[in-house]
Order: C-alpha cells, then structure tokens, then sequence
C-alpha cells in the first residue's frame, strides 16, 4: 500500500533530519562519536553518555542553546561515566549544561597547566550551569577546577551557575573554583572588570591545607575595582582546609548567604571590594583539633548580618577571633574595615574574641609606613542586636580593640552574657533578654533576588548544612577521606608530597 504523498514527503523529511543531527535524548558510547555530536547539536537537545571511562577526553562545546532551550550534555547514568587521564572540558557556547560526571584518575601535563589559568572546567560563554558533578583528587596539575575565563577577544562571561557538584581532596595549588572578569589582576586603582552575575550554590568542599596561598575554595574578582555581583549560597564547607582564605572574594557587590563552615582552618574573607553581604551563615567547629574560623573583613559598605559563630578553637596565626576586622589604609592592597553594618549575628562560646578589632596590626602598619600610607582602625561601624554569648570560661574577653576611641563606633541593643573576662563597653546582659533588632533601607544588589531587609529582620533561621542537602542527587557517600578524618589517604599522601615538592623546586 502506497503513502499519500504529502505523508510520505514527511517520512522522508524527518529521516533526514534523524539523520542530519543527534536527536533529543540520543546516546553517546564513545569520544569520537561525542566530539562528532557536540559539533552538529541543536537548541534543547540531550546528549546521554553511555557508562564507561573516557580517557583523555577533550571535549570543547562551540554550539549554543538558546533561553529555555538549553544544550544538555550528561551521564546516562550519572556517577557512572568517569572523564580521566588527560582531560578538559570548554564550555565555549551559551546555555549549555554539563551534568552527572566524575573527574577522577586524571594525568594531565603539569607543564601545561598553570594557576589562575582555564579550569579542569573552563566555561567561556554565559549561561552554562556545571551541575551534580564530582570533581575527586582530579591529578597532579596545578589549576581549578572550574573557571569562567575570558575569551581570546576579552568577552566575560555571565550568569554562569555551578551547583550540586562536589570537590574533593584537591592536592594542587589554586582554587578550587575561580570567577574571572579580567584577564589578570590589575594594578592599584585601574578600571575592574564588568558584573559577572554567577551562581555556586549546594556544593561540597573539603580539601587538605598547602603552604602558603595555595589556593582556597573559591576566588570571585582579581580586585577591588572589580564588580562580581555574584551569589555564593546554601553550600557546605567541611574541613575546606586548602589555605587561610576559604573564600577570596575580591570584587564588589558579592553575596554569600546560607552556607555552613564547618571545622574549617581559615576564614571566610572580604578581601577586595566593597559593599559584600554575608547573611546567615554558620562558622561551626565541632572540635578542638585545630584553629578554626569565621570571617576576615577588608573594605567599606559591607552588611554582615544574622551570622552563627561557634568556635571552640580559634585559629592563633590570624589572631584567634571569630570575626575580624582588618586595620589598615583605606582603599588599599590591605584595605581598612569601616563603614559597615554588623547586625544580629550570634557568637556563642568562641574560644578567641567574638570580634578582633586590629587583627595582624604590626603587619598593617609596616606596610603602611613603606608605602606612605595613612594606618587607621576600624571604625564608623554600626553594631546592633547582637548576642555575645558563653556558659564556659575561656581565656579570651569578647573584645579586642587595642585602640579604642569612644564614640568612633555605634553600639546599640547588643546583648553579652556568661564568661566575663573583661568584656568591653557596657553592655553585659542576661541572652534572655536578646531579641534580633529590625532594619529597614537596605537596597538590594542588581542581579540577586534577596529582600535583605526581610532576612535580616528575620534573626537566624534554619540549621547548618549536612551532606544530604547539598550532594549531587545520585551520591550517597561523600568522595575521598579528608572531610571526615582531616588525613588523606596513604595513596593521595604520597602524591600530595611530591606534588608540594615540585611546587617547593619550581
């Protein structure tokens, strides 16, 4: 029996088609056949990956989705396709999304890789998303993870998101993630780079401490100049250990909201660019182990608010203190911490200060003086309705500020209660007494759909984060030893000491 004609013009029409490009939801069993896909994939297509290892996998996406219609590329059965050996991944076109694999068992030549270069990940176009991958002790190079880079021309790339992904025993120099919006960093007072608008949010990080500044966990800007507007949320830092800095913000207008740091061996620092907001974030040690930390504030305009502080050893080298603010020249490499809102936070039972007023002072001022710079401590802060808390006795008063000037900073509604070792300024209290207080006239940041005023209002909620709400959706075990034990395994140890060496030769 014959076709109509118009019916069998369409049989015609759509074999050619299946033919002419890999189809929604076709499946990818090898490199050649998924460097061939990626080259002829249209808007809205799926590309699965059949399980299985691919070896030196290059894999470099031209090709773009379009708003809604993303280009999708992911394991069939996530966390059972591996890219190893010699592996990269750029992320050149727009709305593209790469998600389910594991980086694992990688070798990569240590002479062609650099820090702050591309990413073991490299995302060059707007619009992508990196999602429920597992990045594990990749191998031996020193690079990031994952980057937004600029392109050959000088293009940033924009509103990028990475979540769900997990980084595990990292035992190179650099970042873990780096968001770039210049080539390089930029000398003192030149123009910064362009907002970058990116998202990292429900991810994983637990990476053993380098010498130096090795590289901590996240990197957001070169300078203060640099505008981010960037939003870092709901992740979970355990024994994210890398260097002092867990993350490096050092670009203006960046949010960091809901994350937990838990038992890690540095800070959460504000280091270039000002206005920054942190909200309802928990600084959390469980144990006595190490020196842990809280936050390293440089820079002016900032709100950190509604933050948990909970730290029963503090880390000596910086300080030991929950919250520092950093002394210094304004707008400078080293910036001054003023004029800034600090409202409603906890710090409860914290082994150091609550808040360190002129942390590392004498470092301060030496650059100051061989630079010509005017020193100045923190001040024109507003600090309200927060709660400074202990049931234990511990060495340290809740304050140290060893230039203190009445009237420089705004104290009102806070509440000090327990341990009273020369507890600055009065306001000794009982914490039953304490009630979050409300604000009202904070602006929010282009790009970033948070009611700071309503969250702020709010006092602390929820709970710090566990495994469970932030994992990739098919990893049950968290990857490598390090997170739990704070000891890498004796395999990862050995490759960790030569890695260190090299890097101590080179």
């Amino acid at each position: 029996m014959k076709m109509p004609n118009r019916l069998a013009r369409c049989v015609v029409l759509i074999m050619v088609l299946l033919h002419a490009v890999p189809c929604f939801g076709q499946t990818i069993a090898s490199k050649e056949a998924l460097y061939r896909a990626v080259k002829q994939v249209k808007p809205g297509s799926i590309l699965h990956i059949a399980d299985g290892v691919y070896q030196d996998i290059q894999l470099i996406i031209t090709n773009s989705g379009k708003p809604g219609k993303p280009i999708t590329i992911k394991a069939e059965h996530p966390g059972k396709v591996f890219f190893t050996g010699d592996a990269k991944v750029e992320m050149r076109g727009e709305y593209l999304i790469l998600e389910g694999i594991w980086f694992k068992d990688g070798n990569r030549d240590i002479q062609q890789w650099k820090s702050h270069g591309p990413g073991l990940v490299a995302m060059y176009g707007s619009y992508n998303r990196v999602t429920a991958c597992v990045f594990d002790c990749f191998d031996e190079a020193n690079s990031a993870y994952i980057t937004t880079s600029l392109t050959a021309d000088g293009k940033v790339p924009k509103y990028c998101r990475i979540d769900h992904c997990t980084f595990t025993d990292k035992i190179t120099f650099d970042q873990v993630i780096n968001l770039n919006n210049t080539a390089k960093a930029m000398e003192e007072g030149a123009a910064g780079g362009p907002a970058m608008y990116h998202r990292i949010d429900h991810c994983f990080f637990s990476n053993p401490p380098k010498p130096g500044n090795a590289g901590g966990g996240i990197r957001i800007g070169y300078g203060r100049n640099d505008m981010g507007r960037c939003l870092v949320d709901s992740n979970l830092f355990m024994r994210q250990d890398s260097e002092a800095e867990i993350i490096t913000s050092k670009s203006q207008e960046n949010v960091y909201y809901g994350n937990t740091y838990l038992n890690c061996q540095g800070t959460m620092n504000f280091r270039h660019g000002d206005h920054q907001v942190a909200i309802n974030n928990f600084y959390i040690g469980t144990d006595q182990r190490f020196g842990y930390g809280g936050m390293f504030v440089w820079g002016s305009k900032h709100v950190i608010a509604c933050n948990y502080f909970e730290l029963p050893e503090t880390i000596k080298s910086r300080g030991n203190a929950a919250l520092y603010l950093n002394p210094g020249a304004m707008a400078s490499a080293h910036a001054l911490a003023f004029d800034m809102l600090i409202v409603n936070n906890t710090f409860a039972n914290v082994n150091g200060y609550a808040i360190h007023f002129n942390p590392l002072d004498e470092r301060r001022k030496e650059y100051c003086t061989s630079n010509q710079l005017k020193f100045e401590t923190p001040h024109q802060l507003i600090l309200k309705g927060n709660l400074f808390f202990r049931d234990k006795a511990y060495d340290f008063p809740f304050f140290k500020d060893d230039y203190f000037v009445a009237g420089r900073n705004s104290w009102t509604d806070n509440v000090a209660s327990g341990a009273a070792i020369g507890i600055a300024l009065n306001i000794f209290a009982d914490k039953a007494n304490y009630k979050p207080v409300k604000v009202e006239g904070l602006k929010a940041i282009e790009g970033i759909q948070l009611d700071f005023n309503a969250l702020i209002n709010k006092g602390i909620t929820g709970k710090p984060l566990t495994w469970d709400e932030i994992r990739p959706y098919w990893l049950k075990e968290m990857p490598g030893t390090y997170a739990l034990t704070g000891k890498l395994s004796a395999d990862r140890a050995a490759k960790f000491k030569e890695v260190i060496k090299r890097n101590k030769e080179n």
